[in-house]
């Protein structure tokens, strides 16, 4: 519905397919997006006094920051629509070629499945704790305009929504991914090599490498697509949590010049929102380091079998060659990893640049 995926019709192989009604779709939603940010952007550029939400200032640059913050999130989750409408073919590409293996999955036992709910909920409660508490900071004790109430609630719902949507797929995506290899793996660590000679054997191992070398693949075209919407996420992420850090702190640390309710408002909303985006980036990174751990994993099983045996020497080589040279990590288009390491980096980054602020 809001163009993160592309509507594509049938259940089964060789019915399922992307129609031209679900491109055009798509294309008309992230028009609409493009056309309201462009609106919304140049309001709070050029008006950007009339988006204050202290009514004291808690710094000469703390309009500027908030601006800044504010374009970010518009920036965001407009090149998450604008890169996932983009790419809406290779999304459908990535679904066509899972449903292809999990036939050969299917036929040799693989029963797992993959449910986010719990996950959701704690997304979903966090993306709508921090609507809930911004409407009321924004409506009860802000001096902004009815009209521009609105439009700082509607850019801040979409980009949560859109976060929360980005953060959730790629989550569901990823571990259904990394289930069917982690069963791969399996088959492939207990493989019988007993009698080497047959041909039997030959062929099931072929067989499992090649799986194994498409979800390679798929994965690399995963990281692709998303590369970009991951980029922009991150960027506004990093940004925030580190801007709502030093509010909070620039708060809590200005008591002679705010009520205590107006505190303890700001404190609430910048603690709320940091926790809001940690969440959903824990949600993301712990899933593509689950997922690229499982297909390195790969190499190495074939690693330990290469030295067992000399009759499937060529057909290991084939796919060591690739693994070891190219390690698989997600990117955010190129910039940076994406693994658990990731949030280490964030927040001790967000740490050194609250030193510097408060220090100034």
């Amino acid at each position: 519905i809001f163009a993160i995926l592309p509507f594509y019709s049938g259940d089964v192989e060789d019915g399922f397919r992307l129609g031209g009604l679900g491109r055009w779709y798509g294309r008309l939603v992230a028009l609409i997006i493009l056309i309201g940010s462009l609106t919304f952007g140049e309001d709070v550029l050029f008006a950007s006094k009339e988006y204050r939400l202290v009514a004291s200032a808690q710094g000469d640059t703390e309009e500027i920051n908030r601006t800044i913050e504010t374009l970010l999130c518009i920036i965001s989750y407009t090149m998450v629509v604008l890169s996932s409408v983009q790419n809406a073919s290779k999304h459908f590409r990535t679904l066509h070629d899972i449903a292809k293996i999990d036939e050969y999955l299917l036929a040799n036992g693989f029963r797992e499945t993959y449910s986010c709910r719990n996950l959701a909920i704690l997304v979903t409660s966090a993306a709508a704790g921090v609507l809930a508490v911004a409407f009321y900071y924004i409506h009860y004790r802000s001096g902004i305009g009815g009209k521009r109430q609105i439009i700082l609630l509607l850019i801040y719902f979409l980009q949560l929504l859109y976060s929360t949507l980005l953060a959730l797929y790629l989550r569901t995506l990823m571990m259904n991914l990394a289930q069917r290899i982690v069963f791969l793996n399996q088959k492939l660590d207990t493989f019988n090599l007993q009698d080497c000679g047959h041909m039997e054997n030959w062929r099931e191992l072929s067989t499992l490498i090649e799986v194994l070398c498409k979800f390679r693949y798929i994965t690399e075209n995963i990281n692709c697509v998303a590369g970009v919407s991951l980029l922009f996420y991150f960027g506004f992420s990093f940004y925030t949590v580190t801007n709502q850090s030093y509010l909070a702190f620039a708060t809590l640390t200005a008591g002679s010049l705010s009520s205590k309710i107006e505190v303890a408002d700001t404190i609430g909303l910048s603690c709320i929102w940091v926790l809001a985006e940690t969440i959903t980036m824990i949600v993301i990174c712990s899933a593509c380091d689950g997922l690229a751990s499982e297909v390195n994993g790969t190499a190495q099983i074939l690693a330990r079998m290469y030295g067992t045996t000399k009759q499937f020497h060529n057909l290991i080589d084939k796919f060591l060659t690739k693994s070891i040279k190219q390690d698989l990590h997600f990117t955010a288009y190129g910039f940076f990893s994406i693994d658990n390491s990731t949030l280490f980096k964030i927040f001790s980054a967000v740490t050194t640049y609250l030193v510097i602020l408060i220090q100034f």
